[in-house]
């Protein structure tokens, strides 16, 4: 069995004290450069790598960061990923990331053991912002954290998506084309997205003067199955919606079999708009219109405050960052002007689907 080298060895190979390697290990600056030069070289040339858990004693940073979401299937965690994990990588920080499944005491027990494990800062969604053991939890992190859309009275930075705006937007351009029966899958009240998603989309009727018909905002959560069951339902109405505007970012599949299986045409019969951008909405025939969410953006935006709140980039800042990151309307084909009732084949279609 090779014997792994030591920093004792490291020492004796460069001709300097244990402590000059530990302060080249540590990215102290006080080590001249002739001796950071020969200790790079003897590290390298043994292929030392130090202990994680005693170099996190010495230096009181394990350089992992933890990252809680409230679900890891969710679409928008891949850009998120793929955006924050260099920038943390390249200043020497692993991303730990945990998934929350929609629970309170999940994310409670995670919560947990991100401190146990001494992360060196945490970015953090959670399920349900009203959760008074959550708010608790959360005020008693000690160390620096950056929430991710959502709305908590922590003195702490936040990144948010601008999901007011993105409503406003899809709804304002329905309206503009005809369309009044506007139906809106808001997703759940606990979290601040569906709260800013509805608002914008009766914003958007008050600026016109109007006003929506409140049996067509529905409430429940973010899954496929609910949207499916929704869809259902208001296809089924007497007076169904003419367009559906899709708030959440897992919603889009079983909408449009809902929409499918109700033998209707997107955008002859009904009008659809999706909460994100996707592959599925991209390229499904017809292609979806969306409001463009940066979620990439808020890996960035979030890995550099969290830096800057560890002392990585610049000092510290004294007051926390509110950053509302813009969203837009990319408009597909899967919206027309609404369908008229008298003599058309929408309106038997619809019967038929009540009468099932």
């Amino acid at each position: 069995m090779i014997k792994k080298p030591t920093i004792r060895d490291i020492a004796h190979a460069a001709s300097v004290s244990v402590g000059t390697v530990s302060r080249v290990l540590n990215g102290h600056k006080s080590v001249s450069p002739e001796n950071r030069r020969r200790v790079e070289a003897v590290i390298r040339k043994f292929g030392y790598r130090p202990h994680p858990i005693a170099q996190s004693m010495r230096t009181d940073s394990t350089k992992m960061i933890g990252s809680l979401a409230r679900n890891l299937t969710f679409p928008m965690m891949v850009g998120f990923i793929n955006s924050a994990e260099p920038i943390l990588n390249k200043a020497g920080y692993v991303l730990v990331f945990a998934n929350g499944n929609d629970s309170v005491e999940h994310e409670l027990m995670i919560i947990e053991m991100f401190l146990r494990r001494r992360m060196d800062g945490l970015l953090m969604t959670l399920c349900d912002e009203g959760s008074p053991k959550l708010r608790k939890a959360l005020k008693a992190v000690n160390v620096p954290m950056i929430l991710l859309d959502r709305e908590l009275d922590l003195d702490t930075d936040t990144v948010w998506i601008d999901h007011r705006g993105g409503s406003a937007l899809a709804t304002d351009y329905l309206l503009e084309l005809g369309h009044r029966r506007i139906a809106l899958l808001a997703g759940s009240m606990v979290v601040r997205p569906a709260r800013e998603t509805e608002a914008g989309f009766r914003g958007a009727y008050a600026a016109r003067g109007l006003i929506p018909a409140e049996q067509l905002i529905v409430r429940s959560d973010f899954m496929v199955a609910s949207a499916y069951r929704s869809t259902t339902d208001l296809l089924a109405m007497e007076s169904p919606p003419s367009a559906i505007i899709i708030g959440g970012t897992m919603m889009l599949p079983g909408v449009l079999r809902a929409i499918n299986e109700a033998h209707l045409r997107i955008p002859e019969d009904i009008s659809i708009i999706n909460g994100c951008d996707s592959d599925l909405a991209e390229f499904a025939t017809p292609s979806i219109t969306v409001i463009r969410k940066d979620f990439a953006g808020m890996g960035t935006v979030a890995a550099q405050l969290l830096l800057e709140r560890l002392g990585e980039t610049q000092p510290k800042k004294s007051k926390p960052h509110r950053i509302i990151l813009p969203t837009e309307l990319i408009v597909r084909q899967s919206c027309a002007a609404p369908p008229t009732v008298a003599g058309n084949k929408t309106a038997t279609r619809r019967a038929a689907v009540r009468r099932r």
